[in-house]
């Protein structure tokens, strides 16, 4: 089980990172002269905003073993890969706004843990 009094730190870091990062992205969408975020990617189906959340996920991918994760677990102040990316992601308004995650799912929680 995962210890939220030692992630908590590393958890809230992520969750505002994320936020300030998206926020910088879609304020330099406004000096551009054609609006991105409607624009699919060639070849991709996605829109500029999608692909910005699929890049922040696939930063975090990895394989590890059973005895890393335990490892991990027990000593890490962050959360395992995973719980990273779907923590911030489903805290993030803006990320269930982008994809249209009906709210109550997994991804798009009726509660949401915003620190500013």
């Amino acid at each position: 089980n995962l210890n939220g009094k030692q992630t908590m730190g590393e958890n809230i870091a992520d969750n505002g990172g994320l936020k300030a990062a998206f926020h910088a992205y879609i304020k330099n969408e406004k000096f551009s002269t054609t609006p991105t975020d409607t624009l699919p990617l060639p070849g991709l189906n996605m829109t500029h905003r999608q692909l910005f959340f699929v890049s922040f996920a696939q930063v975090w991918c990895s394989a590890v073993t059973d005895e890393t994760t335990t490892l991990q677990i027990d000593k890490d102040p962050h959360s395992p890969p995973q719980y990273r990316v779907i923590g911030s992601l489903s805290n993030l308004q803006e990320f269930s706004d982008t994809f249209k995650c009906k709210l109550g799912s997994r991804m798009n929680p009726e509660r949401k843990c915003e620190v500013w």
